[in-house]
């Protein structure tokens, strides 16, 4: 038992490694050697764990998959309203770009590693389709305009997301991306919700503590 737990615990520094090296480096910037000498972890150990880069950058998306659940999951527990925890999901996207090493090393990874096809753990196929399924409960639950379309309501989440990602890779700042969702909220909501579900939506972000570490690391 203990020599599992070590090996555990091994594995947790060496992802945690990885997405802090990735976040910063890009996924083709770093290298395993990178990764082990961060993690303090010598290199035959990161070999027996993880002989690939493409397996190492897979756990660290497995690790952004952590975080979006976990985020996910606190938001709808303080809403009833499935739109809300869109327009929350959205701005806590905003922070979690900034400060969650998981989340910035997803982004990086994603952009960088070449692919035939999005792998499910991406992060824009992994976000996005997580706030289409929110999209789809809005819709059962009245909360859409009967005019509004699922592949216009769609399209309005890629467009947000890609647009709050953007400005994040432009280093504008965390403030004033808030106030550009904020507005762009305002602006797009009476088109989305239907009558009785827009008076009670908030398009500011929300006052709410987001996990910031994936499984512990």
């Amino acid at each position: 038992m203990a020599k599992q737990e070590r090996s555990e615990r091994t594995m947790e520094r060496l992802v945690a490694a990885a997405a802090q090296e990735f976040a910063a480096q890009g996924f083709m910037g770093t290298s395993l050697a990178d990764v082990s000498a961060s993690a303090g972890v010598t290199k035959g150990a990161l070999f027996f764990h993880f002989p690939t880069k493409d397996q190492l950058a897979d756990a660290v998306l497995s690790g952004g998959q952590d975080v979006l659940e976990t985020t996910l999951e606190e938001l709808r527990g303080q809403e009833s309203c499935f739109l809300q925890t869109v327009i929350d999901a959205t701005h806590v996207l905003n922070r979690l770009l900034r400060d969650d090493p998981f989340i910035k090393a997803s982004v990086r990874i994603t952009r960088e590693r070449a692919q035939d096809r999005p792998a499910p753990l991406d992060f824009y196929p992994l976000w996005l389709g997580r706030l289409w399924q929110l999209l789809d409960s809005a819709r059962r639950h009245g909360e859409l305009g009967p005019s509004v379309t699922d592949s216009a309501a769609r399209n309005l989440i890629t467009a947000v997301v890609s647009g709050a990602e953007t400005l994040t890779w432009m280093r504008v700042s965390r403030e004033e991306t808030e106030q550009w969702l904020s507005h762009l909220w305002e602006l797009t909501l009476p088109l989305l919700c239907s009558e009785t579900s827009g008076s009670r939506i908030r398009t500011t972000a929300p006052v709410v503590v987001v996990p910031t570490a994936a499984r512990g690391y």
